[in-house]
């Protein structure tokens, strides 16, 4: 197994009940989406967005710098597969303190 984190810096959709995400960025000039699992830290803040935590709308709004870890899982018998991680979310500060977008103006 190999393992190697990676920052993006794109739009991620992310949903916090499954803890999935979606990440749409950039890799080497082209156009490329990225999806995964969300570390249980993250969604733990992702979780908790009515008391000090961050509501998982307020991520989607705007491009973020993101870390995601990538995992290369290599198998006997078996095709080599890829995971993604999404470990942190750089800005998140910011959006604890962010006031709720009404949503009849997004």
């Amino acid at each position: 197994m190999d393992e190697h984190g990676n920052d993006y810096i794109g739009t991620v959709f992310v949903l916090p009940e499954s803890r999935c995400f979606e990440l749409k960025t950039t890799i080497r000039g082209e156009p490329a989406t990225v999806t995964g699992t969300i570390s249980q830290q993250l969604a733990a803040k992702f979780e908790d967005h009515g008391r000090d935590g961050i509501d998982p709308r307020q991520v989607a709004l705007a491009p973020r710098r993101v870390q995601v870890v990538t995992r290369e899982i290599h198998e006997r018998h078996r095709a080599s597969r890829t995971v993604h991680c999404l470990t942190r979310v750089y800005d998140l500060e910011d959006l604890g303190a962010a006031k709720p977008v009404p949503v009849a103006t997004i």
